[in-house]
């Protein structure tokens, strides 16, 4: 992957860095993004800079942010941590985690197949089970979006959900901006409206370690590089 010639357009890029090898998934608090690699987490900043938080994070399942903490999942144990490292357990059996997601003070994780609500203290509910081949999990506007099996889902609070469309074949990531989505499929990025519809802002995305957004910008991690990708 080269850097983009035209800058400003609907899924051109630009490098900020590689080195990321191991990576887990990442996350966004108050601009600037949190990212597991090879068992650390670190902080990084919009133009690529970044510091080591601690290490130790192995088996990761996941990483959401909410209220200003991160949510990790690291050896089937759910940690709550502070934007400094330090960190405490709230739950273990989180075995089998796809990725999490987190929304209106709660957290939503795929453990297993099966999609949970978690309080921010470890009280978790069931509300669901079926969810495989899991490509990405976000929110948006109160609802949770979720590929499984090829198929964008949106799915309420409650676990029903519907179908908005399929054929999301080797997905790599899921993340909201704005009002909209945006997906990695078989290494196009797509820019999705919450109706399922979608379109194509370009190609050779691969080996999609994580995505999030920040502000009007979303961040990816591809083939070990960091990049700063735009979607206005």
């Amino acid at each position: 992957m080269t850097t983009a010639l035209l800058w400003a357009k609907p899924g051109a890029y630009k490098s900020m860095g590689n080195g990321w090898t191991g990576t887990g998934d990442m996350t966004s608090i108050n601009g600037k993004i949190y990212v597991v690699s090879g068992g650390t987490l670190y902080e990084t900043s919009t133009e690529g800079k970044y510091k080591d938080l601690g290490g130790g994070w192995k088996d990761f399942g996941g990483i959401a942010a909410l209220d200003g903490k991160l949510y990790l999942i690291s050896g089937g144990t759910l940690y709550e941590t502070t934007t400094d490292g330090k960190y405490k357990e709230l739950s273990s059996g989180w075995t089998g985690t796809g990725r999490m997601t987190a929304m209106n003070g709660k957290l939503y994780v795929l453990n297993g197949g099966t999609l949970y609500e978690t309080s921010t203290v470890g009280k978790y509910k069931d509300l669901g089970g079926g969810w495989k081949d899991v490509g990405g999990i976000t929110s948006l506007d109160g609802k949770i979006y979720i590929i499984s099996g090829g198929t964008l889902y949106e799915v309420g609070t409650d676990g029903k959900y519907k179908e908005l469309g399929g054929g999301w074949a080797s997905v790599g990531g899921l993340a909201a901006c704005g009002k909209l989505l945006y997906a990695i499929s078989a290494g196009h990025l797509y820019e999705t409206l919450t109706s399922g519809k979608y379109k194509d802002l370009g190609g050779s995305w691969g080996a999609i370690a994580g995505m999030t957004a920040v502000g009007e910008k979303l961040y990816i991690i591809s083939a070990g590089t960091f990049y700063e990708t735009e979607t206005k």
